[in-house]
């Protein structure tokens, strides 16, 4: 989605609310779970962080069983897919009035700025959350340069 950017002119005549309008409807910032990429695949929000060992993914996955996420390594981008199976109703004796908990695919990738052993990832599910551990490439981890003296 492209904004064209326009410098704001005061003799224009914009009202406040007009602006603030304008301002929300520009905004990158949506509500959890609505965020999408232009596919029907829910978001799924993570946090990644760096050691000097490896990166480290946490995922939420909320309900999501570990055989129905699979994860994808190629280079440095990584792509993680899983499945909410909707639930079944039993009986047609009731019906919902607020269903919100998201069912479907979840679907997330993302480049690393550096190379990962992909052969040593270690992948954990625990309460709907998913930790990754992606070992940094040996030649992508810092090393220690030992210089020698006459």
């Amino acid at each position: 989605m492209a904004t064209a950017v326009s410098r704001w002119e005061p003799a224009t005549g914009i009202a406040l609310r007009d602006a603030m309008n304008q301002l929300f409807e520009d905004s990158f910032v949506q509500p959890f779970g609505r965020v999408h990429s232009g596919s029907s695949a829910n978001y799924l929000p993570l946090d990644i962080y760096e050691t000097d060992e490896a990166y480290v993914v946490k995922g939420f996955l909320p309900g999501v069983s570990a055989e129905n996420v699979e994860i994808t390594t190629q280079q440095n981008t990584v792509t993680i897919h899983a499945q909410q199976p909707a639930e079944q109703d039993q009986t047609e004796s009731f019906h919902y009035h607020l269903r919100e908990r998201p069912t479907g695919p979840w679907t997330r990738s993302f480049e690393l700025p550096a190379a990962i052993d992909s052969n040593n990832i270690d992948a954990q599910l625990q309460n709907g959350v998913l930790v990754l551990t992606l070992p940094k490439a040996p030649e992508a981890r810092p090393h220690k340069v030992n210089i020698r003296s006459n």
